[in-house]
């Protein structure tokens, strides 16, 4: 298998959603007075196809390792797509460990762009190396994401046997990212089954790897935002703009409040459809390798099939 990383001029269509979806205040408040209108009659999806002129967003979910660090690496980094023109939902992981070209760098793991320039060369790095166009952000650290599940009221998920036993080992450590919780009131899983997950425990299953790899671990880490996304979507509208304030304490977002409400307004809908899911680079056209220089571990693609599974998930 050849490898490819050389960067090209390629560009695909831009996505007018950014543009397009920028709404002044007004119109949220608006949307927010006529909503007993919109849900109580047949014509609430064509209202909202409407309302966003069936364009596609992209927003970039980056989770950090740490708490408060500097100087953290880009832990988790998931594409989300709202795609109101083809009626999904969709989440695209990139895995951490992936070679590309940092700018200024050279070539390393895709997670190192962000302790290297946080979020700006993160999104440069990824804009460069897979022809995208992404420009927003939202960033949760190890303990805000606990406070966001805990804001939500925990987060529902399947625990397979085989999680069991790794799961509990890294909820120790989860419990112990803060001091007043060190050895203090953990509570572990018992069983497979459905669980509600408070904060602590739904980051340690976003953690967990070694029990398999780092794949399973992506997987996990979406299978959480799918609950979370179905979750919200059972939670009145007319709720939506006082949990947006609460949940962008813990959050550092590009996105201006009104424009977040409209993009929860449209997502609410979308969630009636099946949520899709893509893991980046594809595993036919990816292998692990270590770099010569000093033996890092690194994720090897192939580039030109690679991006046409990516950018036809994402824009198809």
């Amino acid at each position: 298998m050849e490898f490819n990383f050389k960067i090209t001029g390629e560009n695909i269509e831009k996505s007018k959603g950014d543009d397009k979806m920028k709404k002044k205040t007004l119109i949220s408040i608006i949307l927010i007075i006529i909503f007993p209108m919109i849900l109580n009659n047949s014509v609430f999806a064509k209202d909202i196809d409407s309302y966003t002129e069936k364009e596609i967003y992209n927003i970039l979910l980056i989770g950090k390792d740490g708490i408060g660090c500097k100087t953290s690496r880009a832990d988790t980094m998931i594409i989300l797509t709202i795609d109101n023109k083809n009626k999904a939902l969709k989440l695209t992981s990139i895995a951490r460990d992936t070679l590309v070209y940092i700018p200024g760098k050279g070539y390393d793991k895709v997670n190192h762009s962000f302790s290297y320039g946080g979020c700006d060369l993160l999104l440069k790095t990824i804009n460069n190396n897979f022809n995208l166009d992404l420009k927003d952000y939202a960033i949760v650290d190890f303990k805000s994401f606990v406070d966001v599940i805990n804001v939500l009221g925990g987060v529902e998920v399947n625990i397979e046997d085989r999680e069991v036993e790794g799961l509990n080992k890294v909820i120790d450590a989860c419990y112990g990212l803060e001091i007043e919780n060190k050895g203090n009131n953990i509570e572990y899983i018992t069983s497979s089954g459905n669980h509600l997950l408070n904060g602590y425990q739904a980051l340690a299953y976003c953690r967990l790897r070694k029990i398999d790899n780092c794949f399973y671990r992506d997987a996990r880490q979406r299978k959480i935002l799918e609950s979370l996304a179905y979750k919200l979507s059972k939670v009145s509208v007319f709720k939506y703009p006082e949990l947006i304030k609460i949940l962008l304490k813990h959050v550092n977002v590009s996105v201006s409040p009104d424009k977040i409400l409209d993009l929860a307004i449209i997502s609410r809908d979308l969630t009636n459809y099946k949520i899709k899911q893509l893991e980046f680079p594809s595993n036919e056209y990816r292998e692990d390798g270590r770099l010569k220089r000093n033996s890092q571990y690194v994720i090897k693609w192939e580039k030109d099939k690679n991006l046409k599974i990516l950018h036809d998930f994402i824009y198809n």
